[in-house]
């Protein structure tokens, strides 16, 4: 029922990516944006991040990068909201193509809510605190999905780098025509 949600990259056949994103940890005063919760402070926008094409790329952004500042494309934003998800908070964001100065509009996101939901006892984890929350190594995750409770987005409380995204909206995002997003089953993550 829940997956996670990754981006397919622009690559070469042996793997290589083919555009890097220069994208930034702090925007304003805001350094935080997997914390899973609201800003406490104003954003400025529009948000302003380069990617350089690697090896004569002349394709498109990739449509969804949860790195730094999370981004993702104006389509899939807008489809996230259709399916249902009411849980973000997006914000204007302009990627420009530093070879050829092309800008396309995107939107920065921050995701309200986290959910612990591993199950940590059949899973294969490492923790590298005591804690065993925000960054969690999985080898093999194991989650309980009541914990949930049919939330349709949000982020795993135990390894904030895993978008959960439910059925439904997965669903709706391919009926949608949006065919650039990978959706991982738990127990295949590997996050180290």
């Amino acid at each position: 029922m829940y997956k996670i949600l990754d981006c397919k990259f622009a690559e070469t056949n042996s793997g290589e990516a083919l555009f890097e994103v220069h994208n930034h940890f702090r925007v304003g005063n805001i350094r935080l944006w997997e914390a899973g919760r609201k800003h406490k402070t104003v954003v400025p926008e529009p948000i302003h991040i380069e990617f350089e094409p690697l090896r004569g790329y002349q394709g498109l952004p990739m449509e969804y990068l949860d790195l730094g500042i999370p981004i993702m494309s104006e389509r899939l934003s807008a489809a996230l909201l259709a399916s249902g998800v009411d849980n973000i908070d997006f914000y204007d964001a302009i990627l420009t193509n530093s070879s050829t100065g092309e800008t396309y509009q995107y939107k920065a996101f921050n995701i309200i809510g986290k959910i612990a939901m591993a199950d940590l006892a059949a899973s294969d984890y490492i923790g590298y605190d005591q804690k065993l929350v925000a960054n969690v190594g999985f080898k093999n995750l194991v989650v309980d999905e009541a914990k949930a409770k049919n939330l349709l987005m949000f982020r795993l409380a135990e390894n904030i780098n895993a978008v959960m995204i439910h059925e439904k909206v997965r669903k709706y995002l391919l009926n949608a025509g949006i065919d650039t997003l990978t959706f991982i089953e738990p127990e295949n993550w590997v996050q180290i």
